[in-house]
């Protein structure tokens, strides 16, 4: 009896057990379906912009240094003290302008003195050809030796040989006196000034100013190997242009290739070119560095801001707006990047809305706002 009691206890006490276990799965299923659904991720603030499909340059660029075409160092052609100084440091001068005078006193004393020397010659030959002529009217009649009409024959010569010597002197001389009047041979801008008014001058000796012709001007800038051949493809068959953009200024100024050297140095790999200015502003200015680029061509392709294109293991790539202000990644192919543009050659068509700025908080369906503008009620920027 005290088993049979027994065993009906356990059934009891099994079978509260399974009623709590019952109980206690739905409190808690109960309890699970209580729980708030999870909050939505706001719209993520982003900058745009448009892709836009155009005609772009291709443009090759390098670092390229100012350089006068022509530099002239004035120097004196005659010895003497300087008497005059017309110019200021670094005026602008013109082709034939004054610039400086020497002492004229001594030159135009010689001058005098040839001049003086050249009417005495005259009056010398004169006599001789009056003599001269004579002798051969007496010579014919056997009047004087023959010996006596050569001889003044000579003298008639010698005199003739005078004149010629004292005129060179004398242009010699004319010249000297022309020389003491120093005039800029081009356009230009003069340096400093290395000599004062009083000093003497040595010919050909002392370095009294520099001049650089800066209109027009060259930039010379050098470029690798590689670039040759496509450089000399497309200079064969126009004149390519070369932009200059100078520290500070915005607008670049425009030029033309003019010159690639003959070889490759064999030290850099590098290939010498200049390329000539106007330079009419004279923005550019000798020993300034620039950026160049130098156009070869024009080519239909996508362009974007720089700042939109985005690096994957897989590539390059940009987030593209849908209608709906949700952001897809669209892979690209970037092929090079001009000044603050990248230059797509595929996956893009031209015309699509791309995100600029705000990229890290973007996932595929991500909902974005762009900043600045409203808000619906759907939380996308409109």
């Amino acid at each position: 009896m005290a088993l049979i009691h027994l065993s009906k206890s356990l059934k009891r006490f099994c079978h509260i057990i399974h009623i709590a276990l019952i109980l206690t799965t739905m409190i808690a299923i109960q309890g699970c379906g209580d729980k708030e659904p999870p909050r939505k991720i706001p719209p993520a603030p982003v900058t745009i912009a448009k892709s836009v499909k155009k005609i772009t340059p291709y443009y090759i660029t390098a670092i390229g240094t100012v350089k006068a075409i022509n530099a002239i160092t004035i120097r004196a052609k005659v010895t003497g003290y300087l008497s005059k100084v017309a110019i200021a440091n670094g005026e602008y001068v013109t082709e034939g302008q004054q610039l400086f005078t020497m002492d004229p006193s001594s030159f135009e004393a010689s001058i005098r003195q040839y001049k003086a020397e050249l009417a005495s010659d005259t009056t010398k030959y004169e006599k001789a050809e009056k003599d001269y002529n004579r002798y051969r009217d007496l010579v014919r009649r056997q009047v004087v030796s023959a010996e006596q009409f050569e001889q003044k024959r000579l003298e008639m010569k010698t005199a003739s040989d005078s004149i010629s010597v004292t005129k060179s002197k004398l242009a010699n001389a004319q010249n000297d006196l022309q020389y003491c009047f120093i005039k800029s041979p081009i356009d230009g801008l003069a340096g400093y000034l290395n000599i004062t008014a009083g000093n003497l001058i040595e010919e050909n000796k002392d370095k009294l100013v520099t001049i650089n012709q800066i209109s027009p001007i060259a930039v010379d800038f050098y470029l690798p190997q590689k670039y040759l051949a496509d450089v000399q493809k497309y200079a064969a068959n126009s004149t390519l242009t070369v932009l200059a953009i100078n520290e500070g200024i915005i607008t670049p100024d425009n030029g033309t290739l003019t010159f690639i050297d003959n070889n490759v140095d064999t030290n850099t790999g590098t290939v010498w070119m200049q390329a000539t200015f106007p330079n009419a502003a004279h923005s550019l200015w000798p020993g300034n560095y620039v950026d160049i680029m130098l156009k070869l061509f024009e080519e239909d392709v996508v362009q974007i801001p720089m700042q939109a294109t985005c690096d994957s293991p897989n590539g390059k790539f940009v987030w593209v707006m849908n209608q709906n202000k949700t952001v897809d990644m669209q892979p690209i192919q970037v092929d090079r990047r001009s000044g603050k543009i990248d230059i797509v050659t595929s996956g893009l068509n031209g015309g699509e809305t791309i995100i600029t700025d705000g990229q890290l908080r973007l996932f595929p369906g991500a909902v974005i706002k762009v900043k600045g503008s409203k808000t619906n009620s759907t939380g996308a920027g409109e």
